[in-house]
């Protein structure tokens, strides 16, 4: 294995682990292979990296463990609108890793969702390689095959199909994933799954030994939710490490895209310059190659003939279908909403400590549950209006899961659920439904520590009956929310317009900021809206957080507009 050693790289002057090349010259990791793509490579064929390029591959193989110098990203996820030069950059790739990884018996999977498809990248990688008589020498094409191979035997580059058979037994220390978009079938998704698990025998260190550094690299369009699961959740995952709501140091994302916000609120604005220049980073304005009059001609067609919008949007724009929703909360301003205190920092959730810190004892509030399924994820939302007019709402949130089904869902939405588990923001109740006694214990709970005003949930939720048989006869006041436009739309702008002014103390509860980023909104085609509910068999995201605090601000909002005051506390004792 190659040797790096902490020193300053002598032609970016970084200082990070370096390789001492054959005249005594450092060189980092991230120079190593621009250096490699752009003096070796390209040259032959005329070919330059563009800047995002550049900058993708200095991150993916430059940014490494400050202790060990071992790569910190296995996994990636880039995304960019069509004919940006991504098949002969992803073609490169599998020619580095065999040639300068220097990893026992490399092996380079290049899969796409039909074979032919799958070529696309193989025929790049075969085009490098012939038109480079310094490569020629060290590698060999096997078109029959579809392979390139080292003529010592020491590793090797093939295509498969992800609608294909796979065996395992492989052990990929390169996995390139192209056009995940296209992947629909159920078949990818196991695919997929045996080849992960092969990566798992490339473990950076086993027994104190390097063995490698496995990477999978994704590369995709935008797509369509319902057509591709597989896509969608890894582009939902890929956006929430970006914008902060998941944390995940060994994942690297890059979106490149139009703003879909402004695609939906902005009529003209799917027509202009700007996104075009925003979802082509090969883009003319960008120093690149793909000229604006190539893209704007295929705009030009979109307006001529309505039916090609959709795709106009998601391939030039790299925009998902409209139908699978935008999300509607900017999770940098959200953010700002923590009122004083960023839950993330906090090793365990200390519930009795927050309470203190933002002095709820004995206030008056508003309990929201949201139980869509008893099978999944189910929460308890207490909403405290203000008291004076210089003070934000603040809601405190539990959430719970069925012990069996935590890892199904982690699977599914790709959110770390065991690590909230640990932290004590998620608990769990056994078995494979969520026992609703322990809902209603923290129900009960809250109401020795603060003055619960109300109970609110959806009638259709499964709580009702718990509701009538243990909690009205308690004492407590319980009020159906219906979930439809008209029971929600006044919660929904009240809370829309208090995150929008950073009137919501959340804390930044990671869970909330998970469900917050994927909040979308559904209309009645005017004003009037509530939020979208995903369909939990099939899409990754979740907003069950969100929606027992709308559904408890439906009553906050209507007290508040018939005068009702919050001053009343209660003894705890």
């Amino acid at each position: 294995m190659v040797e790096y050693k902490p020193a300053t790289c002598a032609y970016c002057a970084a200082a990070t682990w370096c390789e001492i090349r054959s005249d005594g010259t450092p060189q980092c990791r991230a120079c190593k292979i621009e250096r490699f793509f752009e003096r070796v490579l390209y040259p032959p064929l005329g070919y330059k990296l563009q800047t995002w390029q550049r900058k993708i591959l200095r991150a993916l193989y430059g940014a490494v463990d400050p202790l060990t110098g071992l790569r910190q990203y296995r996994r990636s996820y880039v995304s960019v609108a069509k004919q940006n030069g991504k098949s002969f950059l992803l073609g490169g790739l599998p020619l580095y890793h065999l040639l300068m990884e220097d990893e026992p018996q490399s092996e380079a999977y290049g899969v796409a969702s039909a074979r032919d498809q799958a070529s696309i990248v193989y025929k790049a990688a075969a085009l490098l390689v012939e038109g480079n008589p310094q490569l020629r020498k060290r590698l060999k094409v096997l078109e029959s095959t579809k392979r390139i191979i080292r003529r010592d035997g020491g590793g090797l580059y093939t295509v498969l199909s992800a609608d294909g058979d796979v065996q395992d037994g492989k052990r990929p220390s390169l996995l390139l994933f192209d056009e995940l978009h296209r992947f629909t079938r159920k078949k990818a998704e196991t695919v997929r799954t045996v080849l992960l698990k092969g990566m798992i025998s490339r473990s950076p260190v086993v027994n104190g030994i390097q063995q490698g550094e496995p990477l999978m690299i994704q590369t995709t369009t935008s797509g369509d939710e319902h057509e591709s699961p597989l896509w969608f959740s890894e582009y939902e995952y890929a956006q929430h490490v970006l914008d902060g709501s998941i944390e995940d140091g060994s994942y690297y994302a890059a979106i490149y895209q139009a703003d879909p916000k402004r695609i939906e609120s902005d009529p003209e604005y799917w027509k202009s310059r700007e996104a075009r220049v925003a979802a082509n980073p090969s883009h003319e304005d960008n120093g690149g190659f793909l000229a604006d009059s190539a893209i704007e001609a295929e705009m030009k067609e979109a307006i001529a003939r309505p039916e090609k919008y959709a795709g106009y949007v998601r391939l030039n724009l790299n925009v998902p279908c409209v139908a699978t929703g935008t999300p509607v909360i900017q999770m940098p301003l959200w953010c700002q909403g923590g009122g004083g205190v960023d839950l993330r920092e906090w090793a365990t959730y200390e519930v009795k400590s927050l309470i203190a810190q933002w002095g709820l004892t004995g206030r008056s509030c508003f309990a929201g549950i949201d139980l869509a399924w008893t099978t999944d994820m189910a929460a308890l939302a207490l909403l405290f209006p203000p008291l004076a007019e210089s003070e934000p709402w603040k809601v405190l949130l539990f959430f719970w899961l069925p012990s069996e089904r935590i890892l199904d869902v982690e699977r599914r939405t790709r959110a770390p659920l065991t690590s909230w588990v640990r932290a004590g923001f998620l608990e769990t109740t056994p078995g494979a439904e969520i026992d609703m006694n322990r809902i209603l214990d923290r129900v009960r709970w809250a109401s020795s520590m603060f003055d619960v005003r109300e109970v609110t949930f959806d009638r259709w939720g499964g709580i009702k009956a718990a509701a009538n048989l243990l909690l009205i006869p308690e004492g407590f006041v319980c009020v159906e929310i219906p979930q439809t436009i008209g029971g929600l739309t006044a919660a929904t702008k009240h809370f829309i317009g208090l995150y929008m002014n950073r009137n919501l103390a959340h804390g930044n509860n990671p869970i909330l900021n998970w469900h917050a980023s994927c909040l979308a909104l559904v209309t009645d085609g005017g004003d009037n809206c509530k939020p979208a509910k995903p369909a939990r068999d099939t899409a990754s995201k979740r907003i069950d957080g969100i929606a027992a605090t709308i559904t408890a601000m439906a009553r906050a909002v209507y007290a508040e507009e018939h005068t009702f005051t919050f001053t009343g506390l209660r003894s705890v004792g």
